[in-house]
């Protein structure tokens, strides 16, 4: 019973030591690249926000470019639109 339990002592003392190691010497590549993959997404939020922004500003600008040709339209323009409608008195 007592070399069961110094056995599984010794493994598990072994097994740390081999997973500390391991941690080491992969330690330094594993937070090269985290680093790099933390850059590489943070770029790819900013392109995403950045996206969305530009979407965002082009929709504002040809809403406000829409509401102006209808503030400018000439009566004769409205009206024609009216009877095109299939409103119109004389349609």
């Amino acid at each position: 019973m007592a070399k069961k339990q110094q056995r599984k002592q010794q493994r598990s003392s072994h097994e740390t030591q081999t997973a500390a190691e391991t941690k080491n010497g992969l330690n330094l590549k594993e937070m090269l690249n985290a680093d790099a993959l933390g850059k590489l997404k943070q770029l790819e939020k900013e392109m995403k926000a950045e996206s969305e922004r530009q979407a965002q500003e082009a929709a504002e600008r040809k809403r406000r470019e829409q509401e102006e040709r209808e503030k400018n339209k000439s009566f004769a323009e409205l009206l024609d639109e009216y009877d095109k409608k299939g409103k119109g008195k004389y349609s």
